[in-house]
């Protein structure tokens, strides 16, 4: 698998730098931690902790590589482009200078950031509170388009039986068994992208939307 900035094309616009990778390349991995904080202005992203477990699908607007913020502590990430990609890349110094002299971009870089913790903090309340069955469902519904409202949608990712596991927590095996149940029910189908009815859904979860 492609790996590191060394395989990515670089521009500069108004002295900001971009980056565009292809689809299946690691932007940064355990052999070659992350540098740079990273701004997704176009494509898809996933965010791993180390091989076990996927934190996060990323869509553009979302910043992430702020985990080298940290130093040693912070390398344990993996970021991988599930399609071709366009982020901007800043340096530590750089993101400061940003902070410094830009409020909208500081206040856009906080508010994506928190929205990011609550994510995390609302999967560790599910891996709690809510069965694996249920988790799954929970994650396939935040796949769906921001406009989805009725009939069947395509949604915007469609992992493998494999990261959806890694994602809630879970066996291939039982996601495997649960993503089946979920086309018995009628609301779930395989195109072979994933596509789900959205009423289907919502009624599977109920009022706690």
């Amino acid at each position: 698998m492609r790996s590191s900035l060394s395989r990515s094309r670089k521009k500069f616009t108004r002295g900001i730098a971009f980056h565009d990778f292809p689809a299946k390349t690691k932007i940064f991995d355990l052999d070659r931690p992350s540098r740079n904080i990273y701004l997704l202005r176009s494509g898809r992203v996933q965010l791993a902790r180390g091989r076990e477990a996927i934190l996060d699908y990323l869509k553009p607007g979302n910043f992430f590589g702020e985990q080298c913020l940290l130093g040693p502590r912070g390398q344990g990430q993996i970021a991988k482009t599930l399609s071709p990609v366009r982020v901007s890349t800043f340096r530590r110094a750089d993101l400061l200078d940003h902070v410094q002299k830009d409020r909208r971009f500081s206040l856009r870089l906080l508010k994506n950031l928190a929205l990011r913790l609550n994510r995390y903090e609302e999967s560790l309340r599910d891996s709690v509170t809510e069965r694996a069955e249920r988790r799954l469902a929970r994650l396939l519904f935040r796949f769906l388009p921001a406009r989805a409202h009725s009939g069947w949608v395509r949604l915007e990712f469609s992992p493998s039986n494999a990261e959806l596991a890694r994602t809630i927590g879970s066996t291939r095996w039982r996601v495997a068994h649960f993503m089946g149940r979920f086309q018995q029910l009628g609301w779930l189908d395989r195109r072979p992208d994933l596509w789900v009815r959205v009423e289907g859904i919502r009624e599977f979860l109920g009022a706690t939307l």
